[in-house]
Order: structure tokens, then sequence, then C-alpha cells
């Protein structure tokens, strides 16, 4: 069994002006409209966000080493040579803030952007019908695409389904292309 150690804090390591990375996803998600913010709320886009930044913050770090709350955590007599490759500080302690200065928050949130079938036939298919959120449906059940959650629409109160951007651009990316045969198969 490995004894393990606090490295320091998220504050003290990597923001001096953040208490976590939850609090920095809600600090840069703060910049935006108030309903907006409402609907990662709401429909747990914004856990989804946070879980994974932490997800990418834990990549970063080294084998053995990871971030339990607020609170860098790891062996506390590493070996000598457990932590070479990864930076370190004026003072030979592991530099937490490199680690992770290269992590996307911006992305993590857009690939996590709660999208209403709406949203999905107008901004990601260009849908110019009337109505684009069938057109939306239509695409979404053809290529099997379900729903990350439901949530109330704003007028009817009724539910609707919110898809995850990320999810949803991936989708659309790997569908064939006019044209293409996709009845044959490479015999290579």
């Amino acid at each position: 069994m490995t004894t393990t150690t606090s490295y320091g804090t998220w504050t003290s390591r990597v923001n001096t002006y953040s208490t976590s990375p939850d609090a920095d996803v809600l600090d840069y998600i703060n910049g935006g409209d108030d309903e907006w913010r409402t609907l990662l709320e709401e429909t747990g886009a914004l856990e989804q966000i946070q879980r994974e930044y932490r997800t990418a913050i834990d990549a970063a770090l080294p084998p053995g080493v990871s971030l339990c709350g607020n609170e860098f955590i790891g062996p506390w007599q590493p070996d000598e040579d457990e932590f070479d490759g990864y930076p370190v500080d004026e003072d030979g302690a592991l530099d937490f803030a490199a680690m992770v200065e290269d992590i996307d928050l911006a992305q993590i949130i857009d690939q996590n952007e709660p999208l209403t079938l709406e949203d999905i036939g107008r901004d990601e298919l260009k849908s110019t019908a009337m109505n684009p959120a069938t057109t939306a449906s239509g695409v979404m059940a053809k290529m099997g695409l379900k729903p990350f959650t439901y949530h109330p629409h704003p007028k009817s109160k009724r539910p609707q389904a919110i898809y995850l951007a990320g999810e949803v651009r991936a989708a659309l990316a790997a569908r064939p292309g006019r044209g293409k045969r996709t009845d044959l198969k490479d015999s290579e």
C-alpha cells in the first residue's frame, strides 16, 4: 500500500484567484447570457463540463497523482524518476499550473453545449425549412443519436430533447456525404 500526501490545493498550485476547477468553469460561463447559463445548469450540461474538465486535469497529471476535491494528492515518497518528464517549479516540486495550462476549457464547454432540435436544425444542419426542429428530429433518429436529457420548453413547458453539441457534430461528420455509395463494402 502506498502512503499518500497532499501536494497543495488548486488555489495554492494553479490559480490563486479560484477555489477549484469547478469554480473556474463557473467563472468562465458567467460571461454568457442568463438564459444560456440557466440551460447549462438545468440540463446537467454544467456538471458534465465540470466532470470533463476534471478528467482532463487528471489525465495531465503524473500516474499516481490526482486532484481529489480541490487538493492534489500523490505518493508521499515517489521513486526518484517517477515524475521525469513532468514540469517542475524553481524549487523542484511538480508544477501543476504548467501541467494543466494547455487544457482548453473553451473546447470542453463547446463540446458540451446543450442544443435543442431547433438549434440543430437551424445552426448545425443549416436548414431553411419553416420548422427546422422537424428536420433535425428526422436526422437525429436516422443517425440513432439519443438525447442527453429532456428540458421543459420555455414557452409550452413540454419536454424538449436536449443534445450535446460535440456528439451531434461528431455524428454529422461521420455520416456519408451526398453521392457517396454506402451500400458497397471495400473488399480489401
